[in-house]
């Protein structure tokens, strides 16, 4: 409505009222007076001072009264309000000059119109603003689409940077979980980890020992209060327990954090905190057999090279014997000298990092891919002439160019036989063997926590006929550690299910009073199937039956195993043997090596039938 028309309505609503003329009684809602409909039964009340003969001017206020809001007004004639309208024959058709519109404040006018508008005027309010919408014009309605359109294309920017926000939260969640599970132990347990070495300004260093109690590793503390690192069994645990001072390694590395916690009693913890005195750290217990150990040692000799034992169902390592070694009491002395030899590798744990050319005991993996390959095998015929030709002047020769004969699968395997080896290698698809070392971690880690080395298979499609030959029988570029060739005997004895191996059974409080920390065996999962297991079992026994391991026959149990020697161009040979017994029900799972000695593959049977009876107790 203009402001000229509200002005007129304005003047024609006022009226002069005589206050003579007022009503004694109040009126009830619904009669015909005066004061009309508006007043309802509202009571008048005059109090103010008047000069005779003078009369009252009664001028409402309709900026504050809600049935004159221009919000509400209707735009047009012809359009009702739900508000109820004042008669206009209530009113004196006397008109007057109205005084300006007084400003209000915008807060008290919103609030005098909730207060005074009626309940179903509110409830029509929605019903106005749609039909507001529906007389919209087109050009109307395709802006306000346009507008919602654009506030709907901001969304997918505020979700993209939602899911940005949400995946880099994901991520740090996923490498927290990987750290704690892979990483921090290795942090922890550093040799260059300060923090973790200011423990033993309060702690004396805990012992280590093994499966049976023997100590293996303690600290001596003298009148002074002087520590003193001290190894009893000496050289033969040199590389199992390893050294906490200078060149830390083995269990003395992989336990360090806990060696230097002490979880006693702690009211005793604490009275040695007051008195200014060190708290005894905790014990380690290892898996490894004292007895066992010592054997092993004394079977290898004076002879380079290594031997180490597991259990097939757990992956408890039995015994870990790596030569040559060194005096860990004397370690720090000797430092200097063992690392200005170029050649001297006394500090090198073989068991775990040393890498060789494995010679027959691959012919293990060689069987496997075969057996993978589809081939019949029951119906393998081979006839062997001392030595296989492949082409010109290149030859693959058998041990001592020995002829062997006619052959099946299984006597290839038992004799050992080069020829007929060079001949199912060269017989095999396209890196099939390559895909067979793979899924036994071959260039890959493997699942244990023992620090150790990849095993390293190296043979592409497009090789020569040679060197696929000579890598089916273990010779080419393919280098091997002990522990991953006992781990396959081991699986084998296993049924196929590759035990995870580990060196510490738990940790226990000084005295072993209690257990702080206990570590059992994991699975790794099945790597073989239990047909591959049994037949890869059948062809080991054939060797130890009458192959080349008749020596550990005869003895009161049954073994399976595999020989090997493997040539090293300007060195001796390397004579190997990875087996377990007993066949029926294994109990140990083994891998020896003997390095550069003229005695070939026999070598090392001696020293894997010494370890075995020790532990068969035969």
């Amino acid at each position: 409505m203009k402001r000229d028309e509200k002005n007129e309505t304005t003047k024609k609503s006022v009226r002069k009222i005589n206050i003579d003329d007022l009503p004694k009684e109040p009126v009830k809602r619904g009669s015909e007076s005066d004061a009309g409909d508006s007043m309802g039964e509202t009571k008048v009340f005059m109090d103010l001072p008047l000069n005779d003969g003078e009369d009252f001017e009664f001028q409402p206020d309709f900026d504050t009264m809600d049935f004159f809001d221009e919000e509400i007004l209707p735009e047009t004639s012809g359009r009702t309000t739900s508000r109820r309208s004042i008669p206009e024959e209530s009113f004196s058709d006397e008109e007057e000059d109205v005084p300006e519109e007084r400003p209000v404040r915008r807060t008290r006018r919103r609030r005098l119109e909730s207060e005074r508008i009626p309940e179903e005027a509110e409830e029509e309010i929605p019903e106005k603003r749609r039909i507001k919408k529906l007389r919209l014009t087109p050009e109307e309605l395709e802006e306000r689409k346009a507008v919602r359109k654009k506030r709907r294309s901001q969304n997918p920017e505020i979700l993209a940077v939602t899911y940005v926000f949400a995946f880099l939260f994901v991520l740090m969640i996923g490498y927290f979980v990987y750290f704690n599970a892979f990483v921090s132990k290795n942090v922890i347990n550093s040799a260059y980890n300060v923090r973790i070495n200011s423990f033993a300004d309060t702690v004396v260093r805990g012992d280590i020992v093994s499966s049976d109690g023997t100590v293996l590793a303690e600290t001596l503390v003298d009148e002074n209060g002087n520590e003193t690192r001290y190894y009893p069994m000496g050289r033969i645990f040199s590389h199992a327990v390893g050294t906490s001072e200078i060149n830390q390694s083995g269990v003395e590395l992989s336990q360090n954090f806990y060696m230097l916690q002490s979880n006693g009693n702690p009211i005793l913890n604490a009275l040695q905190d007051i008195r200014g005195e060190k708290n005894q750290g905790d014990r380690v217990v290892t898996t490894l057999n004292a007895q066992l150990q010592e054997v092993a040692y004394n079977a290898l000799g004076y002879n380079d090279g290594a031997v180490i034992a597991i259990e097939p169902a757990t992956g408890r390592v039995l015994a870990m014997v790596s030569k040559p070694d060194y005096d860990p009491n004397t370690l720090v002395d000797d430092y200097e000298y063992i690392v200005s030899e170029e050649s001297n590798d006394s500090l090198l744990n073989k068991t775990t990092f040393g890498l060789f050319i494995p010679g027959s005991i691959f012919k293990t993996l060689t069987s496997l891919a075969y057996i993978r390959s589809g081939a019949d095998y029951n119906s393998y015929h081979y006839v062997c002439e001392g030595q296989i030709n492949l082409g010109g002047d290149e030859y693959i020769t058998c041990f001592d160019q020995i002829v062997h004969g006619e052959e099946n699968f299984m006597d290839s395997y038992a004799y050992s036989c080069n020829a007929s080896f060079g001949n199912i290698g060269l017989g095999l698809p396209d890196n099939l063997l390559k895909d067979t070392c793979e899924s036994l971690f071959f260039n890959k880690e493997l699942p244990t926590e023992i620090p150790h080395t990849k095993s390293i298979f190296s043979l592409a499609a497009d090789d020569s006929d040679w060197q696929t030959a000579a890598t089916a029988i273990g010779q080419g570029h393919t280098q091997v550690t002990p522990l991953q060739m006992v781990m396959i005997a081991a699986t084998i004895a296993n049924g196929g299910n590759m035990m995870q191996p580990y060196m510490v059974d738990a940790v226990e409080t000084a005295g072993g009073g209690h257990r702080v920390k206990k570590y059992l065996p994991e699975s790794y999962g099945q790597v073989l199937s239990t047909q591959e297991a049994d037949l890869l079992g059948q062809l080991m026994e054939a060797v130890v039956n009458y192959g080349t391991a008749t020596s550990l026959s005869g003895y009161g149990y049954s073994v399976a195993g595999k020989t090997g020697t493997g040539e090293v161009s300007g060195r001796g040979d390397n004579s190997w043997f990875i087996g377990y017994a007993p066949v029926e029900q294994p109990q140990i799972a083994i891998c020896v090596l003997v390095e550069n000695d003229e005695g070939y593959y026999e070598s090392a049977l001696p020293v894997a039938n010494a370890v075995l009876q020790a532990y068969l107790g035969q």
